[in-house]
Formats: structure tokens, C-alpha cells, sequence
């Protein structure tokens, strides 16, 4: 399987996934497993992770951005979209 297809695979999971049904029993580690490896994690203050994931579609440079508790389990999920410059 080509890159390309595995990055659209991910995509199209991250737009149709809901992520609210998932929040409190949805660990960071099968994010991993079904997003792959997230662009960037940054620790929090509480003790939990913050993650992106890019969900790019033509024209805009979303992140699809979770956050997890101390024990790893998913907290929030927010899509941030952003335009592109014309």
C-alpha cells in the first residue's frame, strides 16, 4: 500500500470517527494504532498528552488535536481547520 493511500486512509478515519462517543475509553495508544504516529505530543501539566494528527484536505491544513489523561485515556477532541492563503 502507497503512502498516499495510507494518508487518505487516515484522513478519511479522522472525519468520520466520533470522537465524543470515545472520549473516557479511547486510549492514546490505539489513537496511535488507528491514526499512526501522531505529528506532535507535548506533555501537559496535569500529567496527560496533547496530540495532532494532520487531517489535510485540498485547500486547508486541519489537525486533529486530542488530548489524554494521566492514565491515557482520551479527554477532548477538537478538529482545528485552517485555510489556506490564496
Amino acid at each position: 500500500m502507497s503512502v498516499s493511500c495510507l494518508v487518505m486512509a487516515a484522513c478519511a478515519q479522522m472525519a468520520t470517527a466520533d470522537w465524543q462517543k470515545r472520549i473516557g475509553h479511547f486510549s492514546l495508544d490505539e489513537a496511535k494504532q488507528n491514526l499512526g504516529a501522531p505529528e506532535s505530543c507535548v506533555n501537559l501539566d496535569h500529567g496527560g498528552k496533547a496530540c495532532s494528527w494532520r487531517a489535510s484536505t485540498r485547500g486547508t491544513s486541519d489537525r486533529l488535536v486530542l488530548t489524554f489523561t494521566a492514565a491515557g485515556q482520551l479527554a477532548t477532541a477538537d478538529t482545528v481547520h485552517f485555510s489556506s492563503a490564496d
